[in-house]
């Protein structure tokens, strides 16, 4: 079985190269990347999702949607 590598918020957002602030909002209205709950307080983020939602908003121009 492979180690999944899990980020806290702070890392999560140097990772992505965003704010806590953008996954604290993402996080309240579900457009940021997947999240786990790891307790009733903390919130962790898996590696490969950060990488997939990364993959996901790859677009050619400025004016292309994000899905």
């Amino acid at each position: 079985m492979s180690e999944t590598q899990l980020l806290r918020r702070p890392e999560a957002a140097k990772y992505i190269g965003l704010s806590k602030q953008f996954l604290d909002r993402a996080a309240c209205v579900g457009n940021g990347p997947p999240m786990v709950r790891l307790s009733a307080k903390a919130i962790g983020y898996r590696k490969c999702d950060l990488d997939s939602w990364i993959e996901s908003r790859i677009v050619m121009s400025t004016s292309q949607k994000i899905n």
